[in-house]
């Protein structure tokens, strides 16, 4: 992991509960408070690979939550972070490879209530909420926007996808998509289809496709467009610039 920090240590593991579930979460808290500031929420949603219930591999396969807890990051855009875990056999909303229609689900209904919770709990700024995920956390991401897309001021997708026909419930929000071209695993037609639908409605979105064999060339396979994503640093300022839109 970046800068050799023991993220494990510093993401305390919690478990939400309610009546239905139990969902394991890991959350960052700024080291640095000030008395009476709010600080901005960053919410991670994982890949498929790091469903379960240790309560750890959210945090340990890739940066996707790290990143946001680095010194270097801190520093600049101290903020919490927020790392829930799906079960093993769940799906943030409705799988790509299972439905034409993709829905939220109720495991997203639990990120929203654990969300609100953390809202209630800690000093965070509730027009600074921002949200990212990748694979199938790329899709969670895209389906708890149109869920409830008064929450959130940004968001960034990598490698994921969503329901094109609700994107005008999140055209106002400004979100950054990620995927490389030959990805084997998410076509990049997910994607550039929700990019081109809400380019279509003049939304503020961003879109960066990495070229065929870019991924073998740094070293890594197709679908794993996160590696760099994560490492973008225009991206990080660009989504700490961001504050919710009042619609």
């Amino acid at each position: 992991m970046s800068d050799k920090i023991n993220y494990l240590e510093k993401f305390k593991p919690f478990v939400y509960k309610d009546e239905f579930i139990e969902m394991p979460y890991r959350l960052f808290i700024p080291e640095s408070q000030n008395p009476g500031e709010k600080y901005s929420l960053v919410v991670f949603l994982h890949g498929s690979g790091e469903r379960g219930r240790d309560n750890e591999k959210q945090i340990t396969a890739n940066e996707g939550a790290t990143v946001w807890a680095s010194p270097k990051v801190q520093e600049k855009h101290p903020c919490f972070v927020l790392a829930p875990q799906c079960p093993e056999n769940g799906y943030w909303g409705t799988s790509f490879r299972t439905s034409d229609e993709l829905e939220p689900n109720s495991l997203l209904s639990t990120v929203l209530l654990l969300i609100n919770q953390i809202v209630d709990e800690y000093p965070t700024d509730e027009d600074r909420m921002y949200i990212t995920g990748l694979s199938m956390g790329g899709f969670g991401t895209v389906g708890l926007l149109t869920l409830c897309p008064e929450r959130f001021a940004a968001a960034v997708v990598v490698c994921g996808g969503g329901n094109v026909a609700k994107v005008q419930k999140i055209s106002h929000i400004p979100i950054w998509f990620f995927h490389a071209e030959d990805d084997d695993v998410v076509p990049v037609k997910f994607s550039r289809d929700l990019v081109e639908a809400l380019k279509k409605l003049n939304a503020p979105v961003r879109y960066t496709e990495y070229p065929k064999g870019y991924m073998e060339s740094i070293g890594s396979f197709p679908h794993a467009s996160w590696i760099p994503a994560y490492k973008d640093t225009e991206m990080i300022e660009w989504l700490f610039s961001q504050r919710k839109v009042q619609k």
